[in-house]
């Protein structure tokens, strides 16, 4: 190990097959992602309501638990 060099990290160069950087430069845009802001909250509420009647089920049932363990 001593007086040993450590391998560098090869050059990554990836060009996609359906890339035109002229078309690319004309236009003076990045390639974007678009994300769908309201998709993303109408799903974020959906998963509210749902963890919400879960977690009124589990109160439900540790009260129903309760009394009955009280009587």
């Amino acid at each position: 190990m001593l007086g040993r060099r450590l391998p560098k990290n090869r050059r990554f160069d990836y060009e996609p097959r359906f890339y035109d950087p002229k078309k690319e430069e004309r236009e003076g845009r990045r390639i974007k992602f678009k994300r769908n802001y309201r998709l993303a909250k109408a799903r974020a509420k959906q998963r509210s309501l749902v963890w919400l009647i879960i977690l009124a089920g589990v109160v439900y049932y540790i009260i129903t638990l309760f009394s009955r363990i009280s009587d």
